[in-house]
């Protein structure tokens, strides 16, 4: 597991440093306060530097080109906000350290002027006019990689298909859960893999949560042609129902659980984890991460600025102490080097006596 994270020049951060983690980590703090970016910072680490990192969270934010560039034909992204106040030019960089118990692993990124005499391993598409490229290394990219940029910090999505490099077996598994949901398909393929298995039953035990008569949940195609569709079964009522009938917060949970099961052995990321979900069904969210995350050895980290989340964490320290044993919180400011820390008892203590926490 992480244990301290070092982010230099990326987004919104100059220099800013995450210390003393554990299991589970909950980042409050303001709008804008870069909770977002330190989880995109952690699954760049997660994803060892390889290409395809770097089109990530610029795909989520929907950070394209501005209007000159929309009439090529291939889609586009803008990476040069990956750079420390959007400064894109040659000697820009960034770059993220994560420590363990054991190692250090880290991500840089070097914008430079193209090197005459080295070939790069991803060829110049001809209509971008690349006169900088940058360079990415990591523990799963040790030799790097040269990728051609226009001189605004404008990457082909087509380089997507080559920037993406074969898994090796040293890598950490890592899923980012945003606020946007989850395309059906998707979802039904990640369900598919947990069908017939231990996880399947843990994962409608998370959809209880809100609706104790859940039994049963599948997905429903119509020849390959059309949305996938998740249906519910409950007790003591024969037709099945859809799942979208029973409200946000259900698909919310059934997303969580299944990224859960997804992230088995490795980080899991969650943007606004309270998102869709009533302040009532929080502690038991809570208990069920952290259970999960002891059962599969999941490092979690997840962002709210929900005063009902902070406070959902006091009851689950009061009710079950060892499971609050496993969780921090983390309030960041980009302004300042380094994050204040929580424990969940601390945070049990402090909404009993009304102290705000969240920044």
């Amino acid at each position: 597991m992480y244990k301290r994270i070092v982010i230099d020049k990326f987004r919104g951060f100059d220099h800013f440093e995450l210390n003393d983690l554990s299991r589970v980590n909950l980042i409050v703090g303001r709008n804008n306060a870069g909770k977002t970016s330190v989880l995109e910072a952690l699954e760049m680490i997660a994803l060892g530097g390889r290409p395809i990192s770097l089109l990530r969270s610029p795909g989520r934010r929907g950070e394209v080109p501005s209007e000159e560039s929309e009439s090529r034909l291939r889609p586009e992204y803008d990476i040069r906000h990956l750079f420390y106040q959007h400064t894109f030019q040659e000697g820009a960089y960034f770059k993220i350290c994560a420590y363990t118990a054991e190692s250090v692993f880290d991500v840089s990124c070097k914008v430079r002027r193209p090197l005459i005499e080295q070939v790069s391993l991803i060829p110049e598409p001809d209509d971008i006019g690349a006169q900088l490229e940058i360079v990415i290394k990591g523990s799963e990219n040790l030799d790097g990689t040269s990728i051609p940029v226009s001189p605004s910090g404008s990457m082909s999505g087509e380089l997507r298909r080559i920037a993406s490099q074969p898994v090796t077996s040293t890598q950490v598994p890592v899923a980012f859960l945003g606020t946007e949901g989850i395309d059906p398909a998707l979802l039904q393929r990640m369900w598919d893999r947990l069908v017939l298995t231990s996880e399947e039953e843990k994962v409608v035990s998370a959809m209880q949560i809100i609706e104790p008569t859940i039994e049963r949940i599948a997905f429903t195609t119509r020849d390959g042609r059309w949305p996938a569709h998740a249906w519910v079964k409950l007790k003591d009522n024969e037709h099945r129902v859809p799942l979208g009938s029973l409200g946000d917060g259900i698909r919310r949970l059934l997303s969580l659980a299944i990224y859960i099961a997804r992230s088995s052995g490795g980080i899991l990321l969650v943007d606004e984890i309270d998102t869709g979900l009533h302040y009532s069904t929080l502690e038991k969210m809570w208990q069920f991460i952290v259970e999960s995350s002891m059962r599969l050895d999941i490092q979690v980290f997840a962002t709210s600025h929900s005063g009902d989340c902070l406070r959902a964490l006091a009851w689950l320290e009061t009710d079950i102490p060892k499971l609050g044993s496993e969780i921090s919180v983390h309030r960041i400011d980009k302004e300042t080097g380094s994050s204040e820390r929580y424990t969940s008892s601390e945070i049990e203590l402090a909404f009993r006596h009304h102290i705000e926490v969240r920044g």
